[in-house]
């Protein structure tokens, strides 16, 4: 077995950092978007 590292391009790796990153927003804001509808809901709610 050999115990030699393969390095990946810097390009390639920026390119998955950046992938990374918008699927962490993506869930962050997907959740962000839930909680401020449940919000604005229970807002309406106690204006009646």
């Amino acid at each position: 077995m050999s115990t030699s590292k393969t390095y990946i391009p810097s390009e390639k790796y920026r390119q998955m950092l950046v992938r990374d990153g918008d699927r962490r927003f993506q869930e962050w804001h997907n959740n962000f978007l839930d909680y401020q509808r449940a919000y604005q809901e229970d807002m309406n709610k106690r204006k009646k």
